[in-house]
């Protein structure tokens, strides 16, 4: 049996700051395995911003996956240190889970920098799976949360996530999906069997912590707690 303790962090909105010593306790403290950031590094932030934001994360010593955000520029989706690995449009093997990454949006009324067609969406994560190492339990990053779930309400209760992550999550069946983008939904709820997790905004000291255990069957089982930083 395997026991794996990710941090999942999304909208950190931040303008060149970050409690980095906060986040650095909590891994060690909790013993976390691998930090994975679901977009929105900055408000508009062009590519030296996401940049500057994510070196300083590679302060943790340990794996982070991430994927740029709406209100992140186009150009930031592939930006590496020691640590830091992006995951937008990739898959990554770790510890016996496959971690599928997609960044950008749908479509929004405010016109932000990384918006694309939702259809775009289901094409990238479709082309992104057939480079699927095995058949290890998948892990999606996306910041755009599923259509009609907890994680994308606004306050009208209207819901606005993205349908082809939803398609994503009812066909593939990911053991979780970590998301954001709208953060007056922060949740943890299940869609079908998939643990569908959105922190609320890192800019407000959200986060959360999610364990998964792979038993010795190769199944796995995910739970998730928040924690503030």
């Amino acid at each position: 049996m395997a026991i794996i303790k990710i941090l999942g962090l999304t909208d950190l909105h931040s303008r060149g700051r970050l409690a980095i010593h906060n986040l650095i306790d909590i891994v060690e403290t909790e013993n976390i395995d691998l930090v994975a950031v679901a977009g929105d590094l900055t408000t508009y932030g062009k590519k030296d911003r996401v940049k500057k934001i994510l070196e300083e994360l590679d302060k943790i010593n340990k794996p982070i996956f991430y994927v740029p955000g709406n209100m992140d520029s186009k150009d930031s989706d592939n930006i590496q240190f020691s640590n830091v690995q992006p995951l937008h449009a990739r898959i990554q093997n770790f510890k016996g889970l496959n971690f599928i990454g997609i960044g950008a949006s749908n479509p929004t009324p405010f016109g932000t920098p990384n918006e694309v067609p939702d259809e775009m969406l289901g094409m990238l994560l479709g082309k992104t799976l057939q480079e699927r190492p095995n058949n290890d339990p998948l892990f999606l990053i996306s910041h755009t949360p599923p259509l009609n779930s907890e994680a994308d309400k606004i306050r009208s209760g209207t819901h606005v996530g993205s349908f082809s992550v939803r398609d994503f999550i009812e066909r593939e069946k990911p053991i979780v999906i970590l998301c954001g983008h709208i953060h007056e939904s922060k949740s943890i709820s299940l869609i079908n069997k998939t643990l569908c997790v959105n922190p609320g905004a890192g800019a407000h000291g959200n986060a959360v912590i999610i364990e998964i255990t792979i038993d010795s069957e190769g199944e796995a089982t995910a739970k998730a707690d928040y924690i503030s930083f």
